[in-house]
């Protein structure tokens, strides 16, 4: 990634750089100017040539590919009642909808080499890709899923009650999709966009390949939450009379469509040290403001992408 992104910083610092030597033109260069804006442009460059080795773009392997797939229902202790659902997954998507049901339920797609039909050149033929590695368990309403394998990717698709608590781990191929749950969402992903969509309550998401993007329709008050990725957008639509006060941090724009947001003065940090004796002060590039008159701490952080906040 770093090596990619200083070949590309070099052919686009070419490109602009020459057609201005190739006229005879006495031209000054703010140097500093120049290598934030190739920086910005190689970054942006990157995403967009690793995003080509994501999903839509293996279409010659995906040919050399087939999905099987397994379902289980699992029972609650309390139906009706509050739950939580803990997932941790190290290699596939996972997405989880809230219904109107008394259980959760799992389906689990794996993908692995298609069995052939024909022998190859030694007199042998696949006939299987072996079987899931998965394990599921509740107690009190507390269910818990289970794929430790790295090598083969299994997908999770998953129904709870709509009164479910989640915490969601995954790591590669780690696209998170939640949709009409109503709870408090612990999402964390390694290499995947974090999507939550009609949710209710509060989230926190990490991600550190890929937009996270949260659209509530209410928002649970004096409750802190984090939104956090490296590269991507960070994108949140909260409803009209939300409140809250909010920290952020981008190289690039922030953006709202609230009138009533109001950015605030970034207050310095003091540090004493008691064993040198002294104080240190620090004022950090994080940028704050109050939705609505200020309440619980929102953080939103991105590396390359911008940060978003939307009236619903």
């Amino acid at each position: 990634m770093k090596n990619m992104k200083t070949i590309l910083m070099a052919l686009i610092a070419g490109f602009m750089i020459k057609p201005a030597l190739a006229q005879d033109i006495d031209v000054k260069v703010d140097t500093r100017e120049l290598e934030a804006s190739v920086e910005r442009i190689a970054e942006t460059a990157v995403e967009h040539v690793m995003a080509g080795f994501g999903d839509g773009h293996h279409s010659k392997s995906e040919k050399l590919q087939e999905q099987s797939t397994q379902e289980v229902e699992i029972p609650l202790t309390n139906p009706g009642e509050r739950g939580t659902l803990k997932v941790d997954s190290r290699n596939g998507r996972i997405k989880i909808v809230g219904y109107d049901g008394r259980t959760v339920k799992v389906k689990m797609i794996r993908y692995g080499k298609k069995v052939s039909k024909s022998s190859d050149k030694n007199g042998m033929r696949l006939i299987s890709n072996g079987g899931f590695n998965f394990e599921a368990s509740e107690q009190n309403n507390n269910v818990k899923v289970e794929n430790e394998g790295w090598n083969n990717r299994v997908d999770f698709e998953i129904q709870v009650p709509k009164n479910f608590d989640l915490k969601v781990e995954s790591y590669n191929n780690g696209h998170i999709d939640v949709e009409g749950v109503d709870g408090e969402l612990d999402l964390e992903s390694y290499n995947g966009p974090i999507t939550m969509t009609n949710i209710s309550g509060s989230a926190s998401a990490s991600t550190y390949n890929g937009a996270v993007k949260a659209i509530f329709t209410s928002v649970t008050a004096d409750v802190p939450m984090n939104f956090d990725t490296y590269n991507g957008d960070v994108d949140i639509t909260v409803p009209g009379g939300t409140k809250f006060s909010t920290k952020m941090k981008t190289n690039r724009e922030i953006y709202t469509d609230f009138e009533s947001f109001n950015l605030t003065q970034t207050k310095p940090t003091r540090n004493r040290d008691p064993r040198r004796g002294g104080t240190s002060i620090k004022i950090e590039n994080w940028v704050q403001g109050d939705l609505n008159g200020g309440g619980a701490e929102v953080t939103m952080k991105t590396r390359n992408g911008n940060i978003y906040i939307r009236r619903g």
